[in-house]
């Protein structure tokens, strides 16, 4: 229980750090998206202008006009107007190949020349760079006056220099610069933005369910591991403690065999022979499940290949208990003991019957009706049900029924059934055991082995 809140904390934190994490990615990514999904936007943008100049230029042969001259054949007056009608475009000039401006809506910047203007060099190498500039940020001695062109409440305007070929297409004659202001684009490119974070928030929503249902997963799988391993280190020292009893039980075990062996061999009457008779058969049994837990190892077991009669085990395992159930006034009913043949060894099935015929006995002191059936079940397993008519199990003794030392019995140690369950699942099966829902109060074990193939 210390460990609860210690064990919530971490699962909170690392929660927490999750979230951050898908967040912070989350972020970046929609960030970057949505700037590249708005450069490629105007990119397409400015190469739809630059595909309608160049034709412009063409049909209206105004090719020589950059040269410099401005008496150039070809209808010019016509290819500027076309500038002044483009859409959005609040500025427009004409830059030769020399880099003056031969023409512009702005009549100051006719004739000027503007140094170190990077991006009308690119256009003149014949590169397209359209760009997205903030107003407050204008530092660029080629975009005097433009505050005052830019149409309100803009304060976003797109700029590119858009090169013009010659009518072969082998050169660039010229360029043409285009201010475009973005109160156009603006609807969409909100658009896009909003589009891209409401697909970020949803994408987060989902990562994050999905990591918290693994974390919830694997938390559950972690404190079941826990009680598993828990379970097994008092199992463990069930083992240590078993190992010692039964060495110091084999010397008074074969004191008893001694004397009941003299004892048969007096003349005694031969109802008290057959009871000495039952002593050394029992005692016989004791030695044999020693030895075999004594000696039962990785491979000891492989020495079970032969596996085991469920038939007979099952058979054997009644017959110790028949007197038993005698006493208490239980009538037993056995639906048919197939033969089946189990990958087992004889003394752990008979063990865990053993365990189980013994929790079934005590439950019915007034007595009652024992079903104990043989079967075999899908997936090549076979099955022993056990059924008893007894008062069943309260749901706190059900939800502690396979955890060591955890016990409503009296006298009972509460280890029978942890160790059975061992196993059963150590031998690839499983032990289930529930109140029975027949309708009949009482308690149903399964015992499931697999079969020998």
């Amino acid at each position: 229980m210390r460990d609860g809140p210690h064990h919530l904390r971490m699962v909170v934190l690392s929660v927490a750090a999750s979230l951050a994490a898908i967040l912070i990615t989350t972020t970046l990514l929609t960030g970057g998206l949505a700037r590249y999904t708005v450069e490629q936007m105007i990119l397409r943008e400015a190469r739809l202008s630059a595909d309608f100049l160049n034709s412009v230029v063409r049909v209206e042969e105004a090719e020589n006009y950059f040269a410099g001259n401005g008496n150039a054949p070809g209808d010019v007056k016509e290819f500027v107007a076309h500038l002044g009608r483009m859409p959005d475009v609040f500025r427009a000039n004409v830059y030769s190949q020399q880099g003056k401006i031969l023409w512009s809506t702005d009549k100051a910047l006719v004739g000027r020349f503007f140094p170190d203007n990077a991006e009308l060099a690119a256009a003149l190498r014949g590169e397209l760079h359209p760009e997205l500039n903030l107003m407050a940020g204008d530092v660029k001695s080629e975009h005097d006056g433009l505050d005052a062109e830019l149409p309100a409440p803009s304060t976003e305007f797109i700029e590119y220099y858009i090169p013009i070929q010659s009518r072969d297409g082998t050169g660039i004659v010229g360029a043409v610069e285009i201010y475009k202001s973005s109160a156009g684009l603006s609807a969409t490119l909100a658009h896009v933005r909003m589009m891209a974070w409401l697909g970020a928030l949803a994408a987060t929503a989902i990562l994050f369910a999905a990591l918290l249902a693994i974390v919830i997963y694997s938390g559950r799988i972690l404190r079941r591991q826990e009680t598993r391993l828990i379970e097994a280190e008092r199992l463990a020292v069930v083992g240590e403690m078993a190992s010692a009893v039964a060495h110091g039980l084999r010397n008074p075990l074969a004191a008893i065999r001694s004397c009941a062996e003299l004892t048969v061999e007096d003349d005694i009457p031969p109802a008290s022979r057959q009871s000495v008779q039952a002593i050394m058969d029992q005692v016989d049994r004791l030695e044999g499940w020693i030895r075999s837990f004594l000696v039962r190892s990785e491979q000891e077991r492989g020495s079970t290949e032969g596996g085991a009669r469920l038939d007979l085990v099952t058979a054997r395992a009644l017959d110790n208990f028949a007197p038993q159930m005698a006493r208490r006034g239980i009538t037993l009913r056995r639906q048919g003991l197939p033969v089946l043949l189990v990958a087992a060894g004889s003394a752990e099935v008979e063990q865990v019957l053993n365990t189980l015929l013994s929790n079934a006995v005590e439950a019915m002191r007034e007595g009652g009706t024992l079903e104990v059936a043989c079967a075999t079940g899908p997936r090549q397993r076979a099955e022993v049900t056990i059924r008893d008519t007894g008062p069943g199990l309260s749901s706190e003794a059900e939800a502690t029924l396979f955890t060591a030392f955890r016990t409503t019995k009296a006298s009972g140690l509460g280890v029978g059934l942890a160790l059975g369950r061992r196993i059963a699942e150590r031998l690839g099966g499983q032990l289930d055991i529930r109140n029975r829902a027949d309708g009949v109060s009482g308690v149903e074990a399964r015992l499931i082995l697999p079969l020998r193939s």
